[in-house]
């Protein structure tokens, strides 16, 4: 009976151990959520150097956002949000590949060129600054990671005429998440910016998924608004591929 009473105070003592350490790495992940939902992006400086020509400033208030365009003359859009922790660059830089259209992207607050701080009361301001620069009636978004929120939004709310969303997350909790697991439970996030599905979209958002990692974020928003969204299968396709032929048959 003594040792059955000393081993079941050891293992309390273990749990409870265990129960300190994993409440301290849930608390820890808590503090330091903004910093995570919106990381500081590294200048892509090969990228950079590339789109030297098609730099452009974008005013959001009190911060001036770094941004490129590509194709200027061209009358059709792409406007590119990038995913957290992203160069706009990086993904321009490739876009130079694709053809007949114009192509805008801009940092977000805070990241790599762009100025200010990156905090979610400034999200859906610098959002609106950046469709308001890229100058655009009717554009294409296309949305990467966590820039699928923005452009599917943006969508939603009938200001441009299609979505195209890579590796969509629904939301910076969701992403947060699926990324750390049980030690960032959804529920207890407290950025609110996320997909807004209680808008009627026009026609189903376009999803390529791309990254492996993210299958599983990708997979939960497709079964849980299967309706909003349309699938495209890769067949053995490249990324750029893919996006030249969908926006190629977006009707202008």
């Amino acid at each position: 009976m003594q040792f059955f009473k000393k081993f079941l105070f050891k293992l309390l003592r273990f749990a409870g151990i265990i129960a300190i350490v994993y409440a301290s790495l849930v608390f820890y992940l808590l503090l330091s959520e903004r910093r995570l939902a919106f990381p500081r992006a590294e200048s892509d400086t090969v990228a950079e150097k590339l789109l030297e020509k098609n730099a452009v400033i974008c005013h959001a208030d009190d911060a001036l956002l770094q941004g490129w365009i590509l194709n200027d003359s061209l009358p059709e859009t792409v406007l590119y949000f990038a995913d957290g922790g992203e160069d706009a660059a990086t993904f321009l830089s490739h876009a130079k590949k694709l053809n007949g259209f114009r192509f805008v992207a801009f940092n977000y607050r805070g990241s790599a060129g762009s100025e200010g701080r990156p905090a979610e009361k400034h999200y859906a301001d610098d959002i609106s600054a950046m469709i308001g620069c890229a100058n655009a009636a009717n554009p294409i978004f296309i949305g990467h990671g966590t820039g699928s929120i923005a452009a599917y939004n943006a969508f939603a709310d009938r200001l441009g005429k299609a979505a195209i969303l890579v590796d969509p997350a629904e939301s910076f909790n969701a992403t947060l998440s699926s990324r750390y697991r049980i030690f960032f439970p959804a529920f207890l996030g407290r950025t609110k910016a996320r997909m807004n599905f209680h808008t009627d979209i026009p026609e189903k958002a376009t999803v390529i998924t791309d990254d492996p990692r993210r299958q599983e974020t990708v997979k939960n928003l497709l079964a849980k608004e299967p309706d909003n969204f349309r699938v495209v299968p890769r067949e053995g396709a490249s990324l750029l591929e893919i996006l030249q032929r969908e926006i190629s048959a977006i009707h202008p």
